[in-house]
């Protein structure tokens, strides 16, 4: 018998119903309001702060550094969980999944496959259970084993293929429409969960499915907004509600199968108030005049020599000319070097000694001849982007 995929939309309590309209129309809010320019270094930022959270809800203790260390040439092996991650959050943007084929078991094998291949022995050994067995995981394979995790055994082998099956008919996006996607979206998180898929991952890919889900539902603002950090900021709640869904029906009127919908509702709830408080809590950091007078503030104290970087340096003076071009490439995009300079209304060298400065500190990109665009800098998101991490 198949599990209840999601809470109906006539079913949901008018509350939740009335969320879940707030979250669309915010989110729609949030990508209309973000100027253009901003919004890939913005999501290219995001992919940062999904790993850091995701692997905070894995229970793998990192901090904001270790992500940005992560991207550099010469990163620790020990960080290649989270470069894996970030690459593979790139690649789905770059090569997105057909909106019908998000939820196919073949797109949700492609996600498991681009974090895990190429990665060393150490993660492809995993535990199969509290007695230590461990079985070789094969990157984009379901697994062929039956697992425990913790006090969750998920479906037989047998079952799970079944159930696998069933999940990519009950999430199609062509047959759900309107509010029922943001509810789906929610049902869709937690079975896969609870089915548990690969030999290991099954965290990092629900999620991942989540942010994909999510975009072709139809959320544009989505990239400019994480599930992973609300689930990463309080892991708790995040797993209180997960197991509140894991929970058996209570009687022949509280779900199909095994699974309570109450406990599904609960779920549901949770889920739909953490996008929200996302939504928010982004739309309050990316509101233009607020992050204008952040950035005037930032290059004031850049111009002082008074600001200190997240390694405890206070960094080389910089002239206040940086923050017009800065501004400049925020609202009106890609610049070319001599325009820049007569905007400026200064010399040829005074130019290119401040773009070469930025361009050191990766505030701004400077790439041959082609136009300067704006990047978000490792030493600046703490003071522009407020309580991120």
């Amino acid at each position: 018998m198949a599990l209840t995929p999601f809470i109906p939309q006539d079913k949901a309590p008018a509350d939740l119903q009335d969320a879940v309209d707030r979250l669309i129309q915010q989110d729609i809010e949030l990508h209309g309001k973000i100027p253009a320019p901003l919004r890939l270094p913005m999501m290219n930022l995001l992919r940062q702060v999904n790993s850091y959270y995701s692997n905070k809800i894995e229970g793998n203790v990192t901090d904001p550094e270790d992500v940005l260390r992560s991207q550099e040439d010469n990163f620790d092996e020990d960080l290649q969980e989270i470069r894996r991650h970030i690459e593979a959050q790139k690649r789905l943007a770059d090569e997105p999944i057909h909106k019908l084929e998000v939820c196919s078991r073949n797109a949700i094998a492609r996600m498991h496959r681009k974090i895990y291949t190429g990665m060393s022995d150490q993660y492809l050994d995993p535990k199969l259970n509290d007695g230590g067995a461990t079985a070789r995981l094969v990157p984009g394979e379901f697994r062929q084993k039956d697992v425990i995790v913790g006090k969750h055994i998920p479906p037989s082998v047998e079952e799970m293929r079944s159930h696998m099956n069933w999940f990519e008919n009950a999430y199609r996006l062509d047959r759900i429409h309107g509010l029922s996607r943001l509810f789906a979206a929610a049902g869709a998180h937690h079975r896969l969960m609870w089915i548990h898929p690969f030999l290991d991952g099954n965290g990092r890919i629900g999620r991942l499915f989540t942010d994909q889900y999510l975009k072709a539902a139809g959320m544009g603002g989505y990239g400019l907004w994480s599930m992973s950090r609300g689930f990463g900021r309080d892991v708790e709640a995040y797993y209180a509600a997960l197991r509140a869904a894991d929970q058996p029906r209570k009687g022949d009127l509280d779900g199909r199968c095994e699974l309570s919908d109450s406990g599904l509702l609960v779920f549901t709830r949770y889920f739909v108030e953490t996008a929200l408080d996302q939504v928010q809590y982004f739309s309050s950091l990316l509101e233009p005049q607020m992050l204008g007078d952040r950035i005037d503030v930032y290059f004031e104290l850049r111009k002082r020599g008074a600001y200190t970087n997240r390694k405890a340096q206070i960094l080389s003076p910089l002239r206040i000319e940086a923050r017009d071009i800065y501004k400049t490439l925020l609202y009106q995009g890609e610049q070319q070097r001599a325009d820049i300079q007569a905007r400026l209304g200064v010399g040829e060298r005074i130019t290119w000694s401040i773009l070469a400065q930025m361009a050191g500190e990766d505030l701004i990109n400077l790439d041959g001849c082609k136009p300067v665009t704006l990047n978000l800098s490792p030493d600046s998101i703490e003071f522009l982007f407020p309580h991120l991490w």
